[in-house]
């Protein structure tokens, strides 16, 4: 009688476990997590297909981007720059009432040609970001970017957002 309790106890826990383990895992922020670190492997692949898919086809942003411009930034880039690397030192998702927001901060390297050397950011100055997703129909996309810093580029992001 004690060995049939005993199995049962152990496979109500095991299947609470695998419950609470697969609504963790296909949780917005998991989901979200997941398809971003596909997309940064993708950039580093040089695979603009890969790299773009997360990105909604109604993206725009405070600084007059779109998903055309973004996709042709992302292009250009590759075009520039061998081994491209992106050094994610933070990041964090947080569901929120429409979607869910991811923070940043990350250095993107690679090689022009002259040798190695970083591209956006560096590990005492990198950069920063906050990107907003929302779930569509093809499932979870990047719909706009909130805050953006990157100090390379942080006079001509200052002069995009104010419009001029």
């Amino acid at each position: 009688m004690k060995n049939n309790r005993l199995v049962v106890i152990v496979i109500v826990g095991v299947a609470l476990a695998l419950i609470f383990w697969v609504i963790q895992y296909f949780s917005p922020e998991r989901v979200v997590h997941r398809k971003f670190l596909a997309a940064v492997v993708a950039f580093e692949k040089e695979q603009l297909l890969g790299t773009i898919q997360v990105i909604s086809r109604t993206y725009h942003d405070p600084w007059g981007q779109s998903y055309e411009s973004i996709a042709g930034n992302i292009s250009e880039m590759m075009a520039t720059f061998d081994d491209l690397d992106v050094d994610l030192l933070e990041t964090s998702a947080d569901r929120t009432e429409d979607g869910v927001r991811m923070r940043l901060r990350f250095v993107v390297s690679g090689s022009d040609g002259d040798g190695a050397g970083a591209v956006l950011g560096s590990h005492s100055a990198p950069c920063t970001a906050s990107i907003f997703w929302r779930k569509e129909p093809s499932g979870w996309r990047i719909t706009t970017t909130e805050s953006l810093d990157i100090p390379e580029l942080s006079d001509e992001l200052d002069a995009l957002h104010r419009g001029g």
